[in-house]
C-alpha cells in the first residue's frame, strides 16, 4: 500500500510489546494494523501513536491485519480540551462501531478532519447557550457519517409526496420510507419521530454547508437554533440507536460520569 493519511481511532495491547490500532484513512476507510514493539518503545514510537494527530502511515503485508510500517507526522496534533475530548472520543467510537472495514470513505475522512479542527478551537468548557458551538459540529459529523453509510434519509424530500419538504409542514420519520407528511393537533410540538419541515430543511442545508457558520445564519434566532439542535440530536439518535444495538457507547457513559449529561 502507498503511504496513507491516517488518524488513530482506537488502540489495544497485543502480546507483550505491541498494539493493535484501528486507523481511519481516506482510501481504505477503517483498517486495523499491528504496531510491533510500540509498547516497548514508549519514548518515540508510542508517543507518535496518539489519537487526534494527523499521520502519514505505511501499511505492510497481504493479510487482513496489516503491519504498521514507517509513520510520519502529517501536521500538528490537535489538542482537544474538556468536553471536546469526549466529543472526539465519541466520534472515534462511532467510526469503529459503524464504519465497515476496508471500504473507501474519503468524505467521512474529510468530515472527521473538519470535526477535529472545529473541536480544537473550543475551550472545552462551553455549556448552556455556548454549548451550541460543540453541538453543531458533532451533529454535522453524525449526519455526514449516516449519509455515507446510506442510513440517513433525504432531509429535503418526501418520497410519499414525491416532492420537496415544505417548511410549514410536519413529517414523520419511517426507516422504510423516509419522511412522510402528518397532521398534528394545533399547537402540538413535534416529538419522537415527528419533525418540523423547517428544521429538516436547515439540517439539509447544514450537510451541504460543511460548517456550522452557514447554518447558523439560516437558523435565525438563538432560540430557533437551539430548537434545530434538539431536533438534530433526536434525529441522529433515532437512526444511530438501531445501528449501534444494545451495547452502550463507552464514550457516552464516560461523559455522563464526568459531566452528568446525556
Amino acid at each position: 500500500m502507498p503511504p496513507q493519511p491516517a488518524y488513530i481511532l482506537h488502540s489495544r495491547p497485543f502480546r507483550d510489546t505491541s498494539l493493535i490500532l484501528e486507523l481511519l484513512t481516506p482510501d481504505y476507510g477503517r483498517i486495523a494494523c499491528i504496531a510491533k514493539g510500540a509498547r516497548r518503545d514508549k519514548q518515540r514510537r508510542q508517543r507518535a501513536l496518539q489519537p487526534f494527530a494527523p499521520l502519514l502511515v505505511t501499511l505492510l503485508g497481504r493479510h487482513d491485519l496489516k503491519t504498521l510500517g514507517p509513520v510520519e507526522s502529517a501536521g500538528q496534533p490537535l489538542w482537544l480540551k474538556g468536553r471536546a475530548v469526549y466529543a472526539g472520543l465519541y466520534a472515534n467510537e462511532l467510526l469503529v462501531r459503524l464504519l465497515p472495514e476496508g471500504e473507501s470513505h474519503p468524505l467521512v475522512f474529510s468530515a472527521y478532519q473538519r470535526l477535529l479542527t472545529q473541536l480544537a478551537r473550543l475551550t472545552g468548557e462551553e455549556r448552556g447557550e455556548q454549548g451550541a458551538v460543540l453541538e453543531w459540529p458533532l451533529r454535522c459529523f453524525e449526519l455526514h457519517l449516516l449519509q455515507a453509510l446510506g442510513s440517513c434519509p433525504e432531509l429535503d424530500f418526501s418520497p410519499l409526496d414525491n416532492g420537496p419538504i415544505r417548511a410549514e409542514s410536519i413529517y414523520r420519520l419511517t426507516m422504510e420510507e423516509g419522511f412522510a407528511p402528518v397532521h398534528l393537533p394545533a399547537g402540538a410540538v413535534p416529538r419522537g419521530n415527528d419533525f418540523s419541515g423547517a428544521h429538516l430543511l436547515i439540517l439539509s442545508a447544514w450537510l451541504f454547508a460543511g460548517d456550522e457558520n452557514g447554518v447558523e445564519e439560516g437558523a435565525g434566532t438563538l432560540e430557533h437554533r437551539a430548537e434545530v439542535l434538539v431536533a438534530a440530536k433526536r434525529l441522529c439518535r433515532l437512526i444511530l440507536d438501531p445501528l449501534l444495538g444494545s451495547r452502550p457507547l463507552k464514550s457516552r457513559e464516560l461523559f455522563r460520569q464526568v459531566y452528568g449529561a446525556s
